[in-house]
This record gives structure tokens, C-alpha cells and sequence, in this order.
């Protein structure tokens, strides 16, 4: 073997030698590294309750902008208060079941007005026009399952919308029941009504002041039709979204009033973690949210709401807190300077649980008609009072055990023109109705 044979031979078995020795290492180094690397990454902890995917999940909902108004931080200049005086309540109308009070008409005769009857042991609902002077009713429609949420009048077709439980199972046996929420019209035959809507989410419409123009809660969308029942162009309102409270129940129930002389209608509700104020502008979708609490993030709300003849003021039974309530008072929103004006009826000193029970609004946009209600050792004391908010006064108009009924029902209206109060005055026995005239006092 040449010496150059003899040097390929040598290298040869160092390489393999090498080769034999570097594998290991390689190995170990990697693992080594391996080892280090993992040891330097953060380990992820377990999922938290906000990171854990849920099964039909919803986004979560945030609270609407405040709304704001355009006359913000003015002073405007107040109107001269007027005075009036009111008559004795004579009783109008009773009957052993419950009576509800809605609106009155255009002409200031009639009262729209719901009574449930009991007819062979059938319970339903009678929606009537009802002329507390002379005590004629007219039967418009009736609805077999009793609603809370009371129809409205549509001037200009003369006719009656109103929302209905439509029964499409109803197991006695189990107490359960399967039923869609629908809207229908009378034109004054209660045999010869017509369907506007069907399976909605609400069941309030509120019809616009002036004219025939209503609106209802859709499938996440606010509906509109028109004077002649024509389908309008909607607006998107996913209520969902603005509910920001956590609550126990999967739907939120709102009642709608219509501020007069313009787009924006007032929604209100409550729950068992309190309630929501919103203002929808029917023609843009805007939503803001209407702050009724003295306090910045205050969490009061409305269990009533009506606005002004001329739309400058709304004003609400307000409450506070989730349920039960247990207090109320009155405020008035200035919807042009955001002015707050709040008021309890009966003196704070006076024992038992205050409630302002229902307000109504004078013409004059200055005045209203409200019941405050003691509630002291299961004793319910009933005053009617006239309210001037903005001098923060009121006086007593009668006192009696026997005024209004539960909070958030209807239970005293004041007419268009002025001249008549139609008020609840149940006793125990049977529900009642009565009236008062008003005079207004003219100014010297």
C-alpha cells in the first residue's frame, strides 16, 4: 500500500469515527434547547369565563350615547301659570271587572276604553269608545286573552289598533302555551277586523300625535305604516344591543310614546335589573340614551311616560334600583335644555312608601294632573293633586282612599280642550270611573 492509500484509509476512519460521535451530541444540544425553550414560553392559563366560546352567543351590548339638547345649559323664559278649579267627582261608570282608561278622542266626548268580561266562564277583553256624559259605549273589538298593552285610536281612518295574544297551542294540563304577538284594526265592527302584523317581539304600537302614522317593534327593526295601513320605510333597532344590564329574562318588553311634532319616539321599560330610556328617531335610527337621574351614570327610569300637547316636555312616573319597586316620584325632561325638574307629592316626613301613581298633562303644557299614593300597614291613602313643575308646586285637588289603581296603569286623563278629568275610583268590590269638570280661571 502506497502512502497515499495509507492517508485515505486514516480519514476515512476518523470521519466515521466522527460521525458516530457528533449524532449524540447533536441530539443532546437539540434537546438541551428544546428543553430551555420551553421553559422560556408562557404557559396559557385556563380560559376565563369572558374567553370561553359559548354556544349561540350574542355580542355584548353597551350602553347608548346620552343624549343631548340643543338649548343646553340656556335659560328660557317661563310662561305665566294659570289657575283652575275643579269640580266634585261624580261616578260615571262601574263594573265587577277591571276597567281600563286609554285616551281620549279628538272630539273631547269619548274615552277610548278597555273592560274585561266574563261571559259563561270566557274571559275576554272588550276594546270600547266610551261618553262619560251621557254613558253610551260602543263595542269595537274585543281580544280573547287580556293584554297590558292598550290599543290607540287612529283618527283619520276612525278606527282602533291594537295589539293581541294570538293562542296557537294551549296545553291546561302542563300550563303551557304557545302564542305569537300580533297587531289588528277595527274600523267599529268587531266581526270585521284586519291583521296588520303578526309574530312580533313587542307588543306595544304607539301611533304618532296628529296624524294616523304608526309604529311597532319588529324583527329588530322599528315598522312604520301610514294613515292608510301602507308599510313605510323601517329603521334597524336591535334593542338587544342597548341592554346592558344583566337580567334573568331573554326579552326586554318596551313601551313607546311618540314626542308630538316630530321623529323621535320614546322607549321605556323595565326588568328585574332596572329599566331602560331610550329615544329612537324613526326616519334616521338614531338611539341615545335620556339620563332621568340628578347623578351622571344615575340608573332611574319610567314606568309611565307622557309628552307635552307641544312636545317640549316629557314627563315620567320615575323610579329607581331593580325590582320590586318601592318608591316613585314625578320628573319632567325639558327636551330642549335638558332640564331636569323633579317632585314628590306627599310631604318626605309623612310615613309609609311614596308613589306617584299616574300624571296627566293640562293644555297649557305647564300643569299636570297627578295621584300620589301612601302605602302605610297595608293602608293605600289616594290624593289628586295639580302640579306646576316649573315653580316646583302643587295643590291638593281631593283626597280619598279610593283613587287609582296599580302603578303603571292608566288611571286618570284630561281632556284635549281642558274642560273634563275622567279618573279611576275603585273600591274594593268593583272597578269605577269618575269624572271631574275644570275650569279654567282667566288671568286678569
Amino acid at each position: 500500500m502506497n502512502k497515499t492509500s495509507k492517508v485515505k484509509s486514516v480519514l476515512e476512519v476518523l470521519l466515521v469515527i466522527g460521525l458516530i460521535l457528533f449524532i449524540p451530541l447533536f441530539f443532546a444540544i437539540k434537546t438541551a434547547a428544546d428543553r430551555q425553550e420551553a421553559k422560556n414560553t408562557p404557559v396559557p392559563s385556563a380560559p376565563t369565563a369572558s374567553e370561553v366560546p359559548e354556544i349561540n352567543s350574542v355580542a355584548v351590548a353597551k350602553q347608548p350615547p346620552q343624549c343631548t339638547f340643543p338649548l343646553a345649559q340656556t335659560t328660557t323664559a317661563e310662561s305665566t301659570p294659570e289657575e283652575y278649579t275643579f269640580s266634585e267627582p261624580p261616578l260615571v261608570i262601574t263594573s265587577p271587572n277591571s276597567i281600563g282608561i286609554v285616551e281620549w278622542l279628538p272630539d273631547n266626548r269619548r274615552v277610548l276604553i278597555t273592560r274585561d268580561v266574563l261571559d259563561n266562564n270566557n274571559r275576554y277583553q272588550s276594546i270600547e269608545l266610551f261618553n262619560p256624559q251621557t254613558g253610551e259605549t260602543q263595542v269595537y273589538a274585543t281580544r280573547t286573552t287580556t293584554v297590558n298593552a292598550p290599543p290607540s285610536w287612529l283618527s283619520e281612518l276612525n278606527a282602533v289598533v291594537y295589539p293581541v295574544m294570538n293562542i296557537l297551542k294551549n296545553d291546561k294540563i302542563n300550563h303551557r302555551y304557545e302564542f305569537t304577538r300580533q297587531i289588528w284594526v277595527s274600523r267599529g265592527n268587531p266581526k270585521n277586523v284586519q291583521l296588520v302584523a303578526d309574530n312580533l317581539p313587542n307588543f306595544y304600537v304607539v301611533v304618532k300625535p296628529g296624524l294616523s302614522q304608526i309604529a311597532y317593534l319588529s324583527d329588530k327593526q322599528l315598522a312604520k305604516r301610514n294613515a292608510s295601513l301602507e308599510s313605510l320605510q323601517s329603521v334597524a333597532f336591535d334593542s338587544t344591543q342597548w341592554e346592558y344590564r344583566r337580567s334573568i329574562y331573554p326579552s326586554v318588553p318596551y313601551e313607546l310614546a311618540w314626542q308630538p311634532g316630530s321623529s323621535q319616539v320614546f322607549l321605556y321599560s323595565n326588568g328585574d335589573a332596572g329599566g331602560y330610556t331610550f329615544l329612537l328617531d324613526v326616519d334616521t335610527g338614531k338611539v341615545c340614551e335620556v339620563n332621568l337621574s340628578s347623578e351622571v351614570d344615575g340608573s332611574d327610569w319610567a314606568t309611565v311616560a307622557h309628552w307635552s300637547p307641544d312636545g317640549r316636555y316629557l314627563a315620567v312616573v320615575r323610579t329607581w334600583g331593580a325590582q320590586p319597586v318601592n318608591s316613585s316620584d314625578l320628573a319632567v325632561l325639558d327636551i330642549a335644555t335638558g332640564k331636569l325638574y323633579t317632585m314628590t307629592l306627599f310631604p318626605l316626613d309623612v310615613q309609609g312608601l311614596h308613589f306617584v301613581n299616574d300624571i296627566a298633562w293640562a293644555p297649557d303644557n305647564r300643569h299636570l294632573a297627578a295621584i300620589g299614593q301612601i302605602h302605610y300597614h297595608n293602608q293605600e291613602l289616594g290624593n289628586l293633586y295639580l302640579v306646576d313643575f316649573l315653580s316646583e308646586q302643587s295643590v291638593l285637588i281631593s283626597s280619598t282612599q279610593n283613587l287609582g289603581s296599580g302603578l303603571g296603569d292608566t288611571n286618570l286623563l284630561w281632556s284635549n280642550d281642558g274642560s273634563q278629568l275622567l279618573i279611576k275610583c275603585p273600591t274594593h268590590q268593583e272597578d269605577r270611573l269618575c269624572l271631574l269638570s275644570v275650569q279654567k280661571n282667566i288671568q286678569p
